[in-house]
């Protein structure tokens, strides 16, 4: 007579894909935040032009728009272009709010640029994310 298991459920919030973004937005602008501390550290050590902080902010923000988007499609194991995407979209969204609020920046031309740079890198997580596996132990 064979056994059953009963599993346990886990809650349908968590399977959403609105969970996974909110998730993986917060560790993305976490990864922005270490990233950003870490180029500060650095420049604090180097006589650097301040055209380099420019291009060191715009790293910051293509490497949290990856690492998010690798967080939430490794998650949610499906759809990883879209939820890159979408996840990159969120973190510029919360980094243009921010940066709106705090340091008074205006919407530009480079706007559109690093928007599109947290898309792309984002969805470029997001393939990854989806086709790492899985380990278990």
């Amino acid at each position: 007579m064979p056994r059953y298991v009963r599993r346990r459920r886990r809650s349908r919030m968590y399977d959403s894909g609105w969970y996974c973004i909110v998730l993986s937005v917060v560790f993305g602008i976490a990864t922005i935040l270490i990233c950003l501390m870490g180029f500060a550290f650095i420049l604090s050590r180097i006589n650097a032009p301040a055209a380099l902080v420019s291009v060191l902010a715009t790293a910051a923000l293509g490497i949290g728009g990856y690492f998010g988007g690798y967080m939430c499609a490794r998650k949610r194991h499906k759809n990883g272009m879209l939820m890159g995407v979408l996840c990159g979209v969120a973190i510029f969204m919360v980094v243009l709010i921010i940066g709106t609020v705090f340091a008074k920046a205006a919407l530009g031309i480079s706007s559109a640029g690093k928007l599109f740079l947290t898309m792309l890198c984002g969805a470029v997580g997001g393939i990854v994310g989806v086709n790492t596996k899985k380990h278990r132990y």
